[in-house]
C-alpha cells in the first residue's frame, strides 16, 4: 500500500511539475526572441589612410576600395551605408595623425563611424628603403620598424580617443615589386616585417582587425615573373596593378582589396551592424 501511494505521489510530483515549468520555458523562448537585434538603417562607414584609401589607380576616381565595399555591405545586409573618405595619396602614419589632430572634420568622421577601415604603412617603409630597392639595408628596415610601431600605435590611440567602439579593420602592405624582382628576398623579408609590425599594434586594441591583402596584391594568377634581376617591367607584369605607376592597384586590384576586407566585415558584423 506504501509502494502505491508514493508511486502516486511522484506520478502528481512530475505533473505539476512540468505544469510549472512549461509556461516558463515558453516565457524564455519568447524573452528570447524579442531580444533578436535590429539592424541599423543607416551605417557609418569611415575610410582613412593613404593613396590605396583615397583610390590612385581607379580608373572611375570614385575612391578605389571604398564604393566597392559599401555596394557588398548594403547588398547583404540590407542597411544604407553612408561613406566619409578621408584616404590622402603619400601619407605615412605621421601625416594621417596629424590630418586627426588637426582637421576637425576628419575628427567628426571618425566620432560618427560605425566601422572605421584604414591602409597605412607603405610610405613608412618606402621612404626608409628610398625607393632603392635593388640593394635594402634589412637591418634598417627592421630599426625603422621600431619607429613604425610607436608611430602607429598612437595613431590608433587617436582613432579611439574619437571613437571608442567601433571596429577598425586595417589593411596589410603588399609588395608591388615582387613580379619585377622576385629574387630580391631582403625586398620580402622587409615587408614580412613591417606586416608583423603592424600585427604587433593591432593586438594591443579593442575592436582593431588584421586583414591580409599582401596574398592577393602580390602575385596574383596571370602574374608573369621577370627571369632576371635586371628585367624591365615590360617582361613582367601584375594584373591587378595600375600600368601609369605598376605601383597603386587597379580596377581589378581594388576589387581583389575590397574581396579581402569585406570577408572581415562580414565576420565582424555583429559589432557595426546592430542596434545596441
Amino acid at each position: 500500500m506504501l509502494i502505491v501511494v508514493l508511486a502516486v505521489a511522484g506520478i502528481v510530483f512530475v505533473g505539476l511539475n512540468v505544469l510549472i515549468k512549461s509556461p516558463a520555458t515558453e516565457s524564455s523562448q519568447v524573452a528570447t526572441v524579442s531580444k533578436q537585434k535590429q539592424i541599423k538603417k543607416t551605417v557609418r562607414l569611415t575610410a582613412i589612410g593613404d593613396s590605396l584609401t583615397y583610390g590612385v589607380g581607379d580608373a572611375t576616381s570614385s575612391g578605389g576600395y571604398v564604393p566597392l565595399i559599401k555596394k557588398e555591405m548594403e547588398l547583404r545586409d540590407q542597411t544604407n551605408v553612408v561613406t566619409s573618405n578621408y584616404g590622402v595619396s603619400g601619407d605615412t602614419s605621421v601625416q594621417i595623425l596629424k590630418r586627426i589632430n588637426t582637421q576637425k572634420k576628419v575628427r567628426q568622421g571618425l566620432a560618427d563611424a560605425d566601422l572605421i577601415t584604414m591602409t597605412v604603412g607603405a610610405n613608412d617603409l618606402m621612404h626608409t628603403i628610398s625607393n632603392n630597392i635593388s640593394d635594402i639595408d634589412l637591418a634598417k628596415v627592421i630599426t625603422a620598424s621600431k619607429t613604425y610601431q610607436k608611430n602607429l600605435t598612437k595613431l590608433i590611440q587617436a582613432i579611439r580617443t574619437e571613437n571608442p567602439d567601433a571596429p577598425i579593420v586595417i589593411a596589410s602592405i603588399y609588395d608591388p615589386f615582387y613580379v619585377y624582382f622576385p629574387k630580391l628576398k631582403a625586398l620580402q623579408q622587409g615587408m614580412d616585417h613591417w606586416n608583423q609590425t603592424t600585427q604587433t599594434v593591432i593586438k594591443n586594441f579593442k575592436q582593431t582587425y588584421y586583414v591580409d591583402i599582401d596574398s592577393v596584391m602580390t602575385d596574383p594568377k596571370g602574374s608573369v615573373l621577370a627571369t632576371s634581376q635586371t628585367s624591365t617591367k615590360t617582361s613582367a607584369s601584375n594584373p591587378f596593378l595600375y600600368t601609369e605607376d605598376h605601383f597603386h592597384p587597379n580596377n581589378r586590384g581594388y576589387q581583389a582589396i575590397a574581396n579581402t576586407l569585406i570577408k572581415k566585415i562580414q565576420a565582424i558584423k555583429s559589432t557595426w551592424l546592430y542596434e545596441e
